[in-house]
C-alpha cells in the first residue's frame, strides 16, 4: 500500500478514529526513541529503589489521560 492510499482511507475514517489513529502513531514514534528508553530504565531504577506512585496521584494520571481520550 502506498503512503497515498493510506492517507486517502485515514481522510475517510470518522474522526474518533483518526484521533484513535493519531495517538498510536504517536506512541509508536515514541515507543522507538531513545529517549523514552531511557526514560524507562530510569523509572525501572527509581521503583527498584522503592519510589513509588501514590493511589490518589496514579488516580488522577488515569482521569487525565482518560480526559486526553488515551
Amino acid at each position: 500500500m502506498t503512503l497515498q492510499q493510506i492517507q486517502r482511507q485515514v481522510k475517510a475514517l470518522p474522526k474518533t478514529e483518526r484521533l484513535a489513529l493519531a495517538a498510536y502513531l504517536r506512541h509508536l514514534s515514541r515507543a522507538e526513541s531513545t529517549t523514552n528508553q531511557r526514560s524507562l530504565d530510569a523509572a525501572a531504577e527509581r521503583m527498584a529503589r522503592g519510589e513509588k506512585v501514590a493511589r490518589t496521584q496514579l488516580r488522577r494520571l488515569h482521569k487525565t489521560l482518560q480526559s486526553a481520550g488515551v
